[in-house]
């Protein structure tokens, strides 16, 4: 899913904190409502090519060491190019940044108060902190239109805008309509009226990419039951596909990679049976590949990976045309970020007791990781 998370954030479904995720997460290892495609009628634009559809790839699992965890310097950071992982060491409000290989850490000028929640961009600055938007060097870039609480705002891509969905009004069946925010701009209007608000559900934006121009939002009831997604071009909110759950499917999961040409969808038949991925593009649903036994949360930056849940408790990285794992580890699935346009990807692993802090390792394209000290609190999506 396409949000942000970080230490105690309270308030908002997709953008929660790291206890109500575990929450979520281990909701969906074991009975997450259902997802699916309907047929539809393809789009014109397809950005990514993809495979012919595969037979479902088999998983075999070996256990791999646990890396000894990394020293971060408390200096600050001197790298000036490149993606940054920003995160917080476990009782320090200070704010930190590490480079996807692990090679560059500091701190940044910024810093983010307990409780509060934050988000950062794909490249790691701009981010959000409450509802105020700061810059690198912690300077305030201005507010965001929404109400937090009631609106899950997601970075765009390229990290120059947020998009919404965003209730006419916080009452039950209010129309919703999708926003696109720039910095220095009013917001925009993408498209109003394609579903009602609930406040017992949550309306996450997926996607939002304006170099293949689509943005995709969904509806989960409770925040974690997969109903019904729309893909819609970014520039003029024209209808480009809608998906809703299939009947007689009892969980389901769907997640988008970077620039909306692909979903997977993850689906299980019954209460007790397995799971299974479904890889498609996202504006036909044409269905591209299928991986048996595991729940996909998100893609790397090249959507050629994908990380999430095989079984109860382990966490994994696949390569979805071929079933290999790439790398995983034992415990609950705790989130991720993909490094832009690469292979690389940060992935929470593990809850304990109920808090909301868990290890974060930073997993290179051939599997090999390093792990962060314990209990960072980091900007990570689930």
């Amino acid at each position: 899913m396409v949000l942000g998370s970080t230490g105690t954030m309270k308030g908002m479904r997709h953008l929660v904190s790291l206890t109500l995720v575990a929450l979520l997460v281990t909701s969906v290892i074991a009975c997450v409502p259902t997802a699916s495609v309907p047929e539809s009628t393809p789009s014109a634009t397809s950005p990514t090519q993809t495979s012919s559809p595969s037979a479902a790839q088999s998983i075999t699992v070996s256990a791999i060491p646990i890396p000894a965890r990394i020293s971060v310097s408390d200096s600050a950071i001197t790298s000036s190019a490149g993606a940054l992982l920003l995160f917080q060491l476990s009782g320090d409000t200070r704010l930190r940044a590490i480079t996807f290989d692990g090679g560059v850490s500091g701190t940044l000028p910024g810093q983010v108060p307990a409780n509060t929640l934050w988000l950062q961009s794909a490249y790691g600055a701009p981010y959000l902190v409450g509802s105020t938007i700061y810059d690198r060097n912690a300077r305030s870039l201005g507010a965001i239109p929404w109400s937090v609480p009631t609106v899950s705002p997601a970075w765009s891509t390229e990290g120059t805008s947020l998009c919404a969905a965003v209730p006419e009004g916080p009452t039950t069946r209010s129309a919703m309509r999708l926003e696109q925010f720039t910095l220095g701009q009013q917001p925009r209007v993408i498209g109003t009226g394609f579903t009602n608000y609930s406040d017992n559900a949550g309306f996450p934006v997926l996607v939002c990419d304006s170099t293949t121009d689509r943005i995709i939002t969904a509806v989960f009831g409770q925040g974690i039951a997969f109903a019904r997604l729309w893909v819609f071009r970014l520039s003029n909110g024209s209808l480009v596909r809608a998906a809703e759950r299939p009947a007689g499917v009892v969980g389901a999961w769907v997640a988008a990679n970077h620039d909306g040409s692909l979903l997977a969808e993850s689906v299980r038949m019954t209460n007790a049976g397995p799971w299974m991925t479904r890889v498609m593009r996202a504006d036909d649903g044409t269905q591209v590949a299928t991986i048996d036994g595991f729940v996909t949360q998100g893609f790397s930056g090249d959507g050629e990976l994908v990380v999430g849940t095989l079984g109860a408790n382990r966490v994994a990285i696949i390569e979805w045309r071929t079933g290999r794992i790439v790398w995983n580890a034992t415990g609950q699935y705790g989130g991720f970020r993909a490094e832009p346009n690469g292979k690389r990807l940060a992935v929470g692993v593990g809850f304990f007791g109920g808090s909301d802090q868990r290890d974060v390792y930073l997993v290179a394209a051939e599997g090999s990781a390093i792990l962060l000290p314990a209990s960072v609190h980091a900007s990570l999506r689930y």
